[in-house]
């Protein structure tokens, strides 16, 4: 019987001791893992980007820049959009809640002024806030990064008027109305119709959509028939407008701003004339390195530009095989 005892006491202690070493063991593993997770996420930099909409291919472009910066630059980010560019508040109810996780950086692409008082509570709170594709009449940003709109509004122009000849009439298909982005192209199409010595006889918002577009245009050539041109502040409403000139069976040249597949397409048929092409993935790749840049105490210019191509017949398959390429098409 003591025998026996001493056996069973002893097999007890194996079973213990063995059962302390494989929970220490496995505890030490459990902990390990979340050193490590909490160290890789402490010494990786939050950077937010947030886009105005995700409804059309242009801000797609700009989303596939900034998640591929996110990898490049080994960066924890967070990528949030409203589900179209006329939900101001939607983007505003957005970058409050962000707020709250205070990220160390904000890249913005703003609808319009009323986004500031949120900004400006970013800015109080020192996190740097990079606009990109389009700019605000705010002091407080760190940058502006995107295309200078004005100047692409004139190139448009330029190339619309090649198409011309003096005292002809065109029309002009806006954006949102009292967006810099929309005012800004306009007024450079404007100025440069002047020069020319062309009339804008119509000039009508259709806030960026394709089908108001449509409905658009055709109110503006049923009042104005003598037409001769048509710009439109984005591709969109460029494909819209197309739809009703060809309704008509005109041979109206159109041109539009982005550079979307769609357009591109359109301009290699000889349906849209040209596309003063955007750059968005590269607002959304260089929003994301020039947060760092801001995160890291390092200067960071007060306006980069993206720089435009306008696209015509003789590039528009080429420029289109890059924009596929980026989309994954």
């Amino acid at each position: 019987m003591k025998r026996k005892g001493i056996l069973a006491v002893f097999t007890l202690f194996t079973l213990v001791l063995f059962l302390v070493t494989g929970c220490g063991q496995a505890s030490q593993e459990a902990n390990g893992n979340k050193e490590e997770g909490s160290k890789d996420d402490s010494s990786k930099p939050k950077v937010a980007v947030v886009l105005k909409g995700l409804d059309q291919e242009y801000f797609k472009l700009a989303e596939k820049g900034a998640k591929q910066a996110f990898k490049d630059f080994d960066v924890d980010g967070t990528f949030l959009a409203a589900t179209t560019q006329t939900e101001t508040e939607k983007l505003i109810n957005i970058l409050e809640d962000l707020i709250n996780e205070e990220p160390d950086a904000l890249v913005v692409m703003p609808s319009t002024e009323a986004a500031i008082p949120v900004l400006e509570r970013y800015k109080e709170k020192n996190i740097p806030v990079l606009l990109i594709d389009t700019d605000l009449n705010w002091d407080g940003k760190t940058t502006y990064i995107g295309t200078d709109n004005y100047t692409a509004g004139q190139e448009a122009g330029k190339f619309l008027a090649s198409k011309l000849s003096k005292g002809d009439e065109i029309a002009i298909l806006e954006g949102v109305l009292g967006t810099d982005v929309s005012e800004e192209r306009v007024k450079g199409v404007k100025d440069v119709m002047e020069e020319k010595g062309i009339k804008v006889v119509a000039s009508q918002a259709a806030d960026f959509d394709r089908v108001k577009a449509v409905t658009a245009m055709e109110n503006i050539l049923t009042a104005n028939p003598d037409i001769k041109g048509v710009f439109t502040a984005n591709d969109e409403m460029a494909m819209g407008a197309l739809k009703a000139v060809k309704s008509r069976n005109l041979e109206t040249p159109i041109i539009g701003i982005d550079g979307t597949s769609d357009a591109l397409e359109s301009i290699s048929n000889g349906g849209v004339s040209a596309s003063v092409a955007q750059k968005p993935y590269d607002m959304g790749y260089k929003g994301v390195e020039n947060a760092l840049k801001a995160i890291n105490g390092e200067s960071v210019e007060k306006k980069i530009d993206s720089s435009i191509d306008v696209i015509t017949k003789e590039n528009a398959s080429e420029t289109l095989k890059q924009v596929k390429d980026i989309l994954g098409k």
